[in-house]
């Protein structure tokens, strides 16, 4: 698989997270199987990211795009929306993901999701996750921690457990369709887990205005555009496999900020 028409575009945006923009850089230069890739890490601090000694070995192995502004200024989800379209239109390869600096990916993600698309002739297609703690240990899901409101966190995860896309003890997140269509249904797919073709993802876009509700619900970004998704009857499947690493402490998960703090 291989050729221009296979080409995948592979955006990171980062901030102040050199290990694990590390890590991430590492993941993508390990894939097997896949067509040519092109990773692009965008950044407010892109020539402090360039240089960091944490990025030594990786620095030359992504295209660097500087970003104006300060970066998490308030809510992260309006912000991220807005910066995803504005690199989606700058995108000229056929497939495009978005993947952040703190998650990784298993070497044949991207192999497996092009697979599906080109073999069922999809729009998109996404993986499951590997959820870990910060550390790198499993998550063993005794509870949902993408909320910091213990009461909608318990709602969420009794959801997730009665529809199988929790199993408590196990680490895998079975993200996609699950359960009836209905207000209280909680499905979605992480950002991470996506590979599109890139005309279609831009005929869609991305929903950048939050009510107080999404923003006291934690409604992402992901998860306004997989309702779009929905509601588009866009072609899309899973490849039910957990080759996203997922780590926790991002900033969907953090409980006192919006997103990690900047050094100077």
């Amino acid at each position: 698989m291989s050729g221009a028409a296979a080409d995948i575009c592979i955006l990171t945006f980062a901030v102040d997270r050199p290990r694990e923009l590390a890590r991430c850089i590492a993941g993508v230069a390990a894939q097997v199987g896949a067509p040519r890739l092109r990773h692009r890490v965008l950044s407010e601090r892109a020539e402090a990211l360039r240089g960091d000694p944490y990025l030594a070995a990786w620095h030359d192995l992504v295209e660097w795009q500087a970003l104006d502004g300060a970066p998490f200024q308030g809510a992260s989800s309006p912000r991220l929306a807005r910066l995803r379209d504005a690199a989606l239109r700058e995108v000229e390869e056929l497939l495009v993901c978005f993947l952040d600096d703190d998650n990784a990916i298993e070497p044949d993600h991207f192999a497996s999701l092009l697979e599906l698309i080109e073999g069922r002739q999809l729009d998109a297609a996404h993986s499951w996750r590997l959820v870990l703690n910060p550390d790198g240990s499993l998550f063993s899901f005794s509870h949902y921690p993408w909320h910091d409101d213990v009461e909608i966190a318990d709602k969420m995860y009794r959801w997730c457990v009665d529809y199988g896309t929790i199993i408590p003890g196990d680490p895998v997140m079975r993200d996609g369709v699950r359960g009836p269509a209905a207000e209280t249904n909680y499905a979605t797919v992480d950002m991470n887990e996506w590979l599109f073709r890139t005309e279609r993802l831009r005929r869609i876009g991305f929903d950048a205005e939050f009510s107080s509700a999404d923003l006291h619900n934690r409604t992402g970004e992901d998860d306004k555009l997989y309702r779009r998704f929905l509601a588009h009857a866009v072609r899309f499947g899973c490849t039910e496999r957990p080759t996203l690493r997922y780590y926790l402490g991002g900033v969907s998960n953090l409980a006192l900020t919006s997103g990690p703090t900047v050094d100077a």
